[in-house]
């Protein structure tokens, strides 16, 4: 390896390990939602807009009757 090529990889690697610590805080939120949802192909040919998304995102979270009791 060389020196330039090492210097590289010390100076990338914590970059990429703050996007990598960044992607699975976002992820585990759910603030990537809409974006998980566009890479899967959600919505088949025509998908949601963001507002769609969230707005049902919020009837299937909110809209079923409570079960409890």
């Amino acid at each position: 390896m060389t020196g330039r090529l090492r210097a590289a990889l010390r100076r990338a690697w914590p970059v990429t390990t703050l996007r990598q610590a960044w992607r699975f805080v976002r992820e585990w939120s759910g603030d990537a939602a809409y974006e998980t949802y566009r890479a899967r192909g959600g919505g088949g040919s025509v998908p949601l807009s963001r507002e769609e998304f969230y707005l049902d995102s919020l009837e299937r979270r909110y809209g079923q009757p409570s079960r409890c009791c």
